[in-house]
């Protein structure tokens, strides 16, 4: 009678992990698309705050017409959302001044079962001219 009893109980608690197991799925999911998000968000910074100091280096060797091809060859695969600059001109009367290339760069965040964010980031690269 008391193997019965106990089996009754386990089968009335089916359903409450059931329940359990609905709540706690949104957050684990959150969580594991959110730090693939992450990943690729942070990838896509680190290869454009390379592609902005290649521009920057160009900048600084004279050569400020090849700036924005440059930023543009070392982003790939990534699109710019901006047009890249450089701060100044390098020329032979400021040799030594650091020329910094830049633009606002926007990061779209899209992780499962959150509303998509914008993100707008200025991303720049620095370099001295020579």
């Amino acid at each position: 009678m008391k193997l019965l009893k106990r089996h009754n109980r386990s089968r009335d608690e089916r359903g409450a992990v059931a329940v359990e197991f609905a709540l706690i799925v949104p957050v684990l999911l959150t969580l594991l698309f959110g730090g693939i998000e992450y990943g690729r968000v942070y990838s896509e910074l680190e290869v454009l705050e390379s592609a902005a100091r290649e521009g920057a280096r160009q900048a600084a060797t004279r050569h400020p017409e090849l700036v924005s091809s440059t930023v543009i060859a070392a982003a790939d695969p990534y699109d710019l959302s901006g047009t890249p600059s450089a701060s100044t001109v390098c020329t032979e009367d400021n040799v030594g001044e650091m020329v910094t290339v830049s633009w606002v760069q926007n990061f779209q965040v899209d992780i499962a079962l959150i509303p998509v964010m914008d993100v707008n980031r200025t991303i720049k690269g620095t370099f001295r001219c020579e």
